[in-house]
């Protein structure tokens, strides 16, 4: 019988793929990427099969949890470059990843080891552009629903099912698995699921839960000893290492931007234009810190961004600037006169 060979081994990448994967991941690309760019290394990704296998290793042992305990740990022994402006500035910074990384032999081993293609399927990153919306069945089963200017990247391993919601907000319909936990993670949270619906919105420092179907528990990024359980029918706000409280909603009358709507209650203004803006052909900025703290609740159209803006001015009097490149809404008063 003819042994399998490891991907990487049938399709060796060169060294300008390689480097390309891990700017991608361990320098940061990701982080600071806008959608075309995370739509275009996706593509890159698929062109190849030992790319795609590449990026899920770097990315497995990356994010993997005792890198971080490995790298604090190196991190202390590491030479310091003494004649650095700064005090503390290492020589290379990679050669931290590459020792805390070599702390990790014996963990990362299984993770280097060619995986089953179906858990391989399920890697992958996705990305919406403003005013687009998406519907993507996972490889479990699962599907992920994304709002507009939204990025998602999808991991899924023998182990558990994990998603990191780098940007937007997203519907998570999860098939259940209970040999594998499904877990998404933002910027501010950790949300475990076995089998239900929930939508993850993250709003600058913000993220909001809001569970459709079943139970969930979530977290502060950071802090697993925080952890709350969600029903459906609830919803809860973590913001750094803060959560909830929990908060029942009506769920018969319940609508999200699924339905092209964007229901919310006693937010800041700051928080409902970065909804807005994912729909807005004009970027919207609150112009002031009394515009941009200005608690605001309702249900709004968000295929009518203009209606939505005159409403706003006229309730809260909020003076409203067109210069073509921007829309500012300003505090006026008490005036409730729109320019717009």
């Amino acid at each position: 019988m003819k042994k399998q060979c490891p991907l990487g081994e049938q399709h060796p990448l060169s060294e300008k793929e390689e480097e390309r994967i891990y700017r991608w991941i361990v320098h940061g690309e990701a982080e600071k990427a806008d959608a075309e760019a995370w739509r275009q290394y996706q593509n890159w990704l698929q062109e190849s099969p030992a790319r795609a296998h590449k990026a899920s290793q770097v990315d497995g042992v990356w994010n993997h949890p005792e890198f971080e305990k490995a790298a604090r740990l190196i991190g202390s022994t590491l030479p310091l470059d003494t004649t650095a402006p700064t005090p503390r500035r290492y020589r290379n910074p990679w050669y931290l990843a590459a020792a805390a990384a070599g702390f990790l032999v014996a963990i990362t081993v299984s993770l280097l080891q060619p995986s089953n293609p179906s858990i391989d399927a399920g890697n992958r990153l996705y990305a919406t552009e403003r005013q687009q919306t998406s519907r993507n069945a996972l490889a479990d089963g699962s599907t992920l629903d994304m709002s507009a200017q939204s990025r998602v990247a999808v991991d899924f391993s023998e182990r558990e099912r994990r998603i990191r919601l780098y940007d937007g907000e997203a519907r998570f319909t999860v098939a259940k698995d209970r040999q594998r936990p499904f877990v998404v993670e933002s910027r501010q949270a950790s949300v475990k699921a076995l089998g239900t619906v929930f939508n993850v919105d993250q709003r600058g420092d913000i993220t909001e839960l809001t569970v459709l179907e079943g139970l969930v528990s979530a977290h502060p990024l950071n802090r697993p000893d925080k952890t709350q359980h969600v029903a459906a029918g609830e919803r809860v706000r973590i913001s750094g290492n803060a959560i909830g409280p929990v908060q029942k909603f009506d769920l018969h009358n319940y609508s999200d931007w699924l339905q092209g709507l964007v229901q919310v209650e006693n937010i800041r203004l700051e928080e409902l234009l970065v909804e807005f803006n994912r729909y807005s052909d004009t970027p919207l900025i609150a112009g002031d810190r009394h515009t941009r703290n200005l608690r605001v609740g309702g249900t709004f159209d968000l295929k009518d961004i203009h209606t939505n803006l005159q409403i706003l001015a006229t309730l809260h009097g909020l003076a409203i600037s067109e210069s073509g490149e921007e829309i500012v809404l300003r505090s006026n008063g008490n005036s409730t006169h729109s320019s717009l």
